[in-house]
């Protein structure tokens, strides 16, 4: 699904949350924003220099836009495409951090597999929003993940870099980030995107769709329809 700007995918995913929560369904959403975005969790809002950074930013033709789950500041918009699970653990059960990023983590290797390449999840030193369940082909980070807990259900989220512009989106990372005063050892070469890695003139977004949908319904997601 195409969504007008970032606002409209988040606010999707957490409509899909409190569906989950009042249906105790297990749901998958794909969309992409076609205005690119600086997106952070809502911690980051509470840092002093927020407001001068994020309208600086702004005006460098990233509007931010806070999120309700973790992680740390990623690119969004046209050449990324998101990947929404939502599902509720059953009574009794822990809500252990690796379990749960299993649900997402393994339908997209699946989906990987299926286009022929293979993903590791892994830490990429150098990488915006870095993380243990970070998805890498060949050492390099193709995939961002971020999940939020509402009692016993979970709504985990992927980003997959399909054909962005990697040079601009990991220095408005960047440079955002240092307004901020945080992290900025960013580095281009540690990401790669799908259109990268698939045959010239491939239809990267389309052939991944096919294979993220084929992916987690084989696990038990149910499309959500907004």
């Amino acid at each position: 699904m195409t969504v007008s700007d970032v606002q409209d995918g988040l606010a999707q995913e957490m409509a899909m949350l409190n569906s989950g929560v009042a249906l105790g369904a297990a749901t998958g959403f794909l969309w992409q924003a076609q205005k690119r975005a600086l997106v952070l969790p809502e911690r980051y809002t509470r840092i002093s220099a927020f407001p001068a950074a994020a309208k600086a930013s702004a005006a460098r033709g990233w509007p931010v836009f806070a999120r309700k789950t973790g992680g740390g500041i990623t690119p969004q918009g046209p050449g990324v495409l998101n990947l929404a699970l939502c599902f509720s653990v059953p009574p009794g059960q822990s809500r252990a951090i690796r379990s749960s990023y299993a649900k997402i983590v393994e339908p997209m290797r699946m989906a990987f597999d299926a286009l022929g390449l293979e993903a590791e999840a892994a830490p990429v030193r150098g990488s915006f929003c870095d993380g243990d369940f970070n998805l890498a082909v060949s050492s390099r980070k193709i995939v961002g993940t971020a999940q939020r807990w509402r009692g016993s259900n979970c709504l985990i989220h992927a980003l997959l870099l399909t054909d962005i512009d990697l040079d601009q989106s990991v220095a408005a990372v960047a440079q955002f980030s240092q307004e901020l005063g945080q992290d900025t050892a960013f580095q281009r070469d540690v990401h790669c995107r799908l259109s990268d890695l698939l045959p010239p003139g491939s239809d990267t977004t389309n052939m991944a769709v096919n294979a993220l949908w084929d992916a987690i319904s084989a696990a038990g997601f149910a499309a959500y329809t907004p």
